[in-house]
């Protein structure tokens, strides 16, 4: 979701990031999801009518549905990011012991029979769920996961989101058992993870954030929109020999499932295909759980939804 840079949001944040995250620390699971949900509907409250406006506005040109049910997803995505946020800082409490109390694991055998060919995996999920259970999950299941990061640059933050927001986002990383290298100019990072037979997690449907999404971007046909996504994971996967798979974690009201799918086909004479072959898995998801999807704010021409100059779509 778009990071709201504003005195309201600062003072919000200095309060959550302090007083909020020192009880959570010491809540239970079940009790965070109750307090998410009670906090998503005050966000829903809180939030200008601009923005309210502009998640309908983006849904609606992605599924033409009601208002009413429009307004349904905007309530339960408001509430999933509260929950994810407020999970996030107890991911460092999760361990191999408990985590299977709040997860479950389908499709292993398939990350299993690619990692077997020695060439590594490159797991292309989304910015949907709880994403960094991923990276969690796997990692506590042993796997030995390279997660792409991206963390904006301090010029597009404003004191409190640099000093307080980001720098307690990063702490909690460091306790993740995977690791983080950063998006610019991961190349290097990316051909040794791979070349050491790892997991790869890289999101397949990009960062979201305006100014950042042309280079290494390509329109797609995506929810009937001319829509950006990055241009290089079918590039590396063909350079490497690495197998594209992708992965996704879906919320079960207060529990987690980590879904495995079999590899995509990477010897296509089209990079087009490839990519199609996982928007056709997003769109799946999208469809089935919208209120999942973190990116309905960004849904729009000029951040995800490539201008008119450049919108003809592979």
């Amino acid at each position: 979701m778009v990071p709201h840079k504003n005195i309201a949001k600062d003072i919000a944040r200095i309060i959550f990031w302090y007083p909020v995250r020192w009880g959570i620390e010491i809540l239970p699971f079940a009790a965070i999801y109750r307090l998410g949900t009670v906090m998503g509907n005050i966000d829903l409250i809180l939030s200008g009518k601009r923005r309210i406006q502009k998640m309908s506005r983006n849904i609606s040109s992605a599924f033409n549905d009601s208002n009413a049910n429009v307004k349904g997803i905007i309530k339960r995505n408001l509430q999933n990011h509260i929950i994810n946020v407020l999970e996030f800082i107890k991911y460092p409490q999760l361990n191999r012991k408990n985590i299977s109390q709040i997860l479950s694991l389908e499709g292993l055998e398939y990350l299993d029979k690619e990692l077997s060919k020695g060439n590594g995996v490159i797991l292309v999920t989304a910015h949907f769920g709880a994403k960094q259970m991923l990276q969690v999950g796997l990692g506590l299941a042993g796997y030995k996961i390279t997660q792409i990061n991206y963390h904006m640059s301090e010029d597009e933050l404003s004191f409190i989101q640099k000093e307080v927001s980001q720098k307690h986002r990063k702490r909690i990383e460091e306790k993740i058992p995977a690791e983080f290298v950063s998006s610019d100019g991961f190349m290097r990072s990316a051909f040794k993870c791979l070349k050491d037979n790892r997991i790869l997690i890289i999101a397949g449907d990009g960062i979201g954030i305006a100014g950042h999404m042309k280079k290494g971007y390509a329109p797609m046909d995506f929810l009937g929109n001319p829509t950006l996504f990055p241009s290089n994971i079918t590039g590396l996967a063909k350079r490497t020999g690495a197998s594209i798979v992708p992965a996704f974690v879906v919320r079960e009201q207060r529990k987690h499932k980590i879904v495995i799918h079999p590899s995509i086909d990477n010897i296509k004479e089209s990079d087009n295909d490839i990519m199609n072959d996982y928007i056709t898995i997003l769109e799946e998801y999208i469809r089935t759980f919208p209120h999942l999807w973190e990116f309905w704010e960004e849904f729009e021409e000029g951040i995800l939804i490539a201008p008119p100059d450049d919108n003809s779509p592979n």
